[in-house]
């Protein structure tokens, strides 16, 4: 009789603790493990990516955690997580503290232009970080541009300075109308003028040390500058993707790409150009660049219509409005791309994306060069 209750006990015992782990654990990840339908930001999975590999963490993971997506309680996203799983020995090096530092005391991303026009012209002093590298030659001397990331430092294309003959002498800030010696616009009766442009002395151009032109990889560069610049409306820094939340793009994301180069006439616009290009996935673009291996340095974008960068906004950022800092996240421009290859011919095949340095797999080297240059 004793035996009999102890039996039974231990079988309800066994069937409750059955019916609470149902509960407990609600789905199965993608590494068929059972877990939680959690917030993402609640997921101790995620957290130790973020720790592990910092913004680099790898497509694959980045990949099952899409995969993991499951429907919560509450308007968040939610992740299938399961808590005990442990992330693979990272190999990625993480940013420098120091230049991270120095990227943190930035008041970047933030615009004021007079919006005047609303269309293909960017807006006087709408993207105040863009700049052109000014090359040793008294001809076609705007070869390229590059976006001002510090108060002395631009990013920009590792090939718009190695292979080429010219060098890279200075930088112009604050540009905004090559024809013309003031930059104006007319405002409700008013006319409003920016500040002259800058033309800085470059201290030191800095490529990354394995960019191979051939395969176009590693294709970023930084440019020192022989001077600090004081920020004004005219000339200010673009923020980098430095927090989690910067670091996620969206697969819908449509992306600003801006610059002086050509058109899809093939003319060289004096006025700076912008425009709205959709995100693609890499097999998408390897699918068309098949003679290049896209990996996860790379990012893709375009390839919707006669809308892309041409010729002459090489080095030149792809970013967009995305969460960046406060308690609420506020809105902030961020950098995610370095125009590299491909859609340079101004839009002529509406079905070729371009390709750009993915700025978050570079952050590692970006900080570690700002804090030692």
């Amino acid at each position: 009789m004793q035996y009999n209750q102890v039996f039974w006990l231990l079988l309800i015992g066994t069937s409750l603790q059955a019916v609470l782990g149902q509960f407990y654990y609600s789905c199965l990840t993608p590494y068929n493990t059972l877990g939680r339908c959690l917030p993402s930001k609640k997921c101790g999975y995620l957290q130790k990516l973020y720790t592990q590999y910092g913004l680099s963490v790898p497509e694959k993971y980045l990949q099952d955690i899409r995969k993991s997506v499951c429907k919560g309680s509450t308007p968040e996203i939610h992740i299938c997580c399961d808590d005990t799983l442990l992330p693979p020995t990272s190999t990625v090096t993480p940013m420098d503290p120091e230049g991270l530092n120095k990227l943190k005391q930035q008041k970047c991303g933030v615009a004021d232009g007079q919006r005047v026009s609303h269309g293909k012209d960017v807006d006087l002093n709408e993207f105040p970080w863009m700049a052109l590298l000014i090359y040793d030659t008294p001809q076609d001397r705007f070869k390229c541009g590059g976006s001002l990331i510090t108060d002395n430092f631009v990013l920009t294309a590792a090939h718009c300075m190695v292979g080429v003959a010219e060098k890279v002498i200075a930088v112009r800030l604050g540009e905004h109308d090559l024809s013309e010696q003031e930059d104006c616009v007319n405002l409700n009766s008013r006319r409003i003028c920016s500040p002259p442009v800058e033309d800085i002395d470059v201290e030191k151009t800095i490529p990354h040390p394995d960019f191979n032109n051939a395969r176009k990889t590693n294709d970023v560069a930084l440019v020192k500058l022989s001077r600090s610049v004081k920020f004004q409306k005219h000339i200010k820094p673009i923020c980098l993707p430095i927090i989690p939340e910067a670091a996620e793009i969206p697969r819908d994301r449509r992306f600003f790409i801006a610059g002086w180069g050509g058109t899809e006439n093939g003319r060289t616009s004096n006025i700076l150009q912008k425009a709205l290009v959709p995100h693609k996935t890499r097999e998408q673009c390897q699918a068309i660049f098949r003679r290049t291996q896209i990996n996860e340095n790379h990012l893709c974008a375009g390839g919707d219509g006669l809308i892309d960068t041409c010729k002459g906004d090489s080095g030149g950022p792809l970013f967009y409005l995305a969460p960046y800092s406060g308690p609420q996240k506020s809105q902030r421009y961020v950098q995610y791309g370095v125009v590299s290859f491909g859609g340079t011919e101004c839009g002529s095949d509406k079905n070729s994306p371009g390709i750009y340095a993915n700025v978050i797999n570079f952050m590692p080297w970006i900080t570690r060069n700002i804090a030692q240059n």
